[in-house]
């Protein structure tokens, strides 16, 4: 017990020196000793800080785990293979050299949490929002010395230029104005350093025009050995690409199968297309997107607690926002930002992308069959309940530091743990109407292409265009929120396959538990998953059944 008692003091001193190293993630997990700083971007920090990565696994690897408990055995190795992917980014996916959206992210994503998250009063919550605001200018100067313009993907620098476009918004007109409202005392501060920091993205935006994009030539994808050993070293799946992408096109032509079956039965003279558009020409108007999926997700939440689905934690909540500006060009619809594993208040933030009203009237009606009524169940359920804000909220209640980090690594089982309520809820009636469940297996076509594209980006050579096409003819996506959709794949490799990948483990994982326990209901089999916390499948099922 005495190893098992460092490790776990270790674990807890690395994760303090990482939160302090990278303040905008303290802020977003819940400790706010740093809300007013940014990270150090400079070459220099960001290789010290690797140094640091690297001493921390070595002392780990040394560790003598004979004696840990089955807990403390699957906790080590969660932070061995979480420090790992971390040396791993630095070192061959190198972001801080070819993504420039990245220097971007860290104050746009940083004062947006602030904003959104409500911890503290607005005052407070601003004046850390002033820090970050008057260290802008000096992020994205580091992001200018650190970028290499001729290995620079392409699509990354017009996803970049875009977000950058959105931001001096937040500087200069959003912040001064929570300001006037909320703490009169700041206004003239925060308009004073957001003028600068807006002057700073203008030199960002101007570097990407004149330095980066005529010159963006690199590749963003990874290529096959690096994908598999993502595959391998942070999923610990067995497949690699190659088996991946036969399971990708498997289950594209079965989902297909059953959707035009289901078509048959609901009209035998309409298409499967015709009738998805029917159904998404039946849309809540723009103005009422917001309370339509707040009618959703409280339904969503009912069910959960009528059918005995799984125990809901006690003192959570979920509210729902619009998607910031500038996170609109990679956010075609919705998503969800989980509470922080170290955040006392358990809050969820949904978010949700409006619809343009500049917009044309035929871009605004595409944007807006994205959100048709007969989805809005599946999103609700997807994301809040019994969806990821349910399970987040679980895995962070777990006793362990190092359990409640298994979201940094455990997106096969996150991602899929909300893919596999969506077939589950169907079977328990909320989804219920045939063109629900028809829109259901729209979405699981369109993830069983996101496994198709993830390989096919990342090691066969497949164009953002080509993505981009294959969205829209295959899965009926709208072209810009197909190319919005392709874009997030290209910056991350193996994430895409988590969705229906991770739901067909957890269909084997739920399988398997039954016929271990089976006098088990349906509540107890989901509680006891849900009590692992955020686990690779693979460490879950040691958890589960030894």
């Amino acid at each position: 017990m005495k190893d098992e008692a460092l490790f776990y003091h270790r674990a807890e001193e690395w994760l303090e020196r990482f939160l302090e190293l990278n303040p905008v993630a303290a802020t977003q997990l819940g400790d706010h000793r740093w809300d007013d700083r940014l990270s150090d971007n400079s070459l220099g920090a960001l290789e010290e800080q690797n140094r640091e990565i690297h001493a921390a696994l070595e002392e780990l690897l040394g560790m003598d785990t004979a004696g840990f408990r089955l807990d403390a055995q699957i906790d080590y190795a969660l932070i061995v293979h979480i420090l790992k992917s971390f040396i791993r980014g630095y070192e061959k996916v190198q972001s801080h050299l070819r993504n420039p959206g990245a220097y971007l992210e860290e104050p746009l994503g940083g004062i947006f949490t602030l904003i959104v998250r409500e911890f503290a009063p607005l005052p407070e919550r601003l004046r850390s929002a002033l820090g970050r605001v008057r260290e802008t200018p000096r992020v994205l100067k580091e992001g200018q010395a650190n970028i290499i313009p001729e290995r620079v993907p392409r699509v990354w620098a017009e996803t970049a230029l875009e977000q950058a476009q959105q931001a001096p918004a937040l500087f200069a007109g959003l912040l001064p104005a929570l300001a006037a409202q909320a703490a009169p005392e700041l206004q003239q501060d925060l308009a004073e350093a957001g003028q600068a920091a807006a002057q700073a993205v203008q030199e960002y935006i101007a570097f990407l025009k004149d330095e980066v994009l005529p010159h963006a030539a690199g590749d963003f994808a990874v290529g096959k050995p690096l994908f598999d050993e993502i595959l391998r070293e942070e999923h610990m799946v067995d497949y690699d690409a190659d088996r991946l992408l036969e399971i990708g096109w498997e289950q594209l032509r079965k989902t297909r199968a059953q959707m035009e079956e289901l078509a048959r039965q609901i009209d035998p003279n309409k298409s499967v297309h015709e009738l998805l558009e029917e159904a998404k020409a039946d849309h809540p108007p723009a103005e009422e997107l917001l309370s339509a999926y707040e009618e959703a997700m409280t339904a969503a939440r009912r069910h959960v607690v009528d059918h005995e689905i799984a125990t809901i934690p006690e003192g959570e909540s979920l509210r729902i926002i619009e998607t910031p500006p500038y996170l609109r060009p990679i956010i075609p619809y919705a998503a969800y930002m989980p509470p922080g594993i170290l955040e006392e208040q358990q809050e969820g933030i949904f978010i949700v992308t409006p619809v343009d009203p500049d917009a044309p009237p035929e871009e605004q009606e595409q944007k807006l069959k994205g959100h048709y009524r007969a989805k809005l169940p599946v999103t609700a359920l997807h994301e809040a309940y019994p969806g990821h804000h349910l399970q987040l909220v679980w895995a962070n209640q777990q006793e362990t530091i190092p359990r409640r980090m298994g979201s940094f690594l455990a997106t096969l089982f996150i991602e899929g743990w909300a893919f596999y309520c969506e077939e589950m809820m169907e079977r328990l009636g909320y989804i219920a109407e045939p063109v629900q469940r028809l829109g259901r297996l729209s979405d699981q076509l369109w993830r069983a292409a996101r496994i198709i594209l993830d390989v096919s980006l990342h090691t066969r050579g497949m164009s953002v265009e080509e993505a981009t096409d294959f969205l829209v003819k295959e899965c009926q996506l709208e072209p810009a929120n197909a190319l919005a959709e392709v874009r997030r794949y290209t910056q991350s490799p193996t994430q895409p396959q988590s969705y229906l990948m991770g739901k067909l483990a957890i269909l084997e994982l739920v399988e398997e538990y039954r016929k271990a326990n089976p006098d088990a209901s349906l509540k107890e089999i989901h509680n006891a998953i849900l009590g692992c916390g955020s686990l690779p499948p693979r460490l879950m099922r040691q958890r589960l059944l030894g």
